[in-house]
């Protein structure tokens, strides 16, 4: 009777186990393109960065606001500053830029992103916090 015990609990203890990889594995920082429509403005389209902090499987998600956004434009051999804005409440930063190659810098997380600009985007940044280390 003992030994089914152990073993049932041994079998639950392995289902456990590989539930918590499995989920483990899927939590990563996720970077998103979306087009949000609509047509240029003066000859500039928008880009919305949206940054999401994801605090794991029982912490759930919440915007990151006040975040520094930088960007950079590419002049066809490096990337150079072009304006910076922070993130609103919603964890948004919203710019308006000729279309071009940009570089986006998330600066409190270090994180950078390409983009192509030629129509209105929204680029969503899901970033496992848990993960940063």
């Amino acid at each position: 009777m003992n030994r089914q015990i152990l073993l049932a609990l041994a079998v639950l203890v392995i289902i456990v186990m590989a539930i918590g990889v499995y989920e483990g594995h899927k939590y990563r920082t996720e970077i998103n393109t979306i087009v949000i429509g609509g047509q240029q403005t003066d000859g500039t389209y928008t880009l919305k960065v949206n940054v999401i902090m994801n605090y794991g499987l029982f912490g759930g998600e919440s915007p990151l606001p006040n975040a520094v956004i930088w960007i950079y434009k590419y002049n066809g051999t490096t990337y150079s500053f072009y304006t910076y804005n922070f993130t609103n409440s919603q964890g948004i930063a919203s710019f308006s830029l000729p279309a071009a190659q940009y570089k986006i810098l998330v600066t409190q997380l270090h994180l950078t992103y390409i983009v192509t600009l030629n129509q209105n985007e929204e680029v969503i940044i899901k970033y496992a916090y848990l993960n940063s280390g």
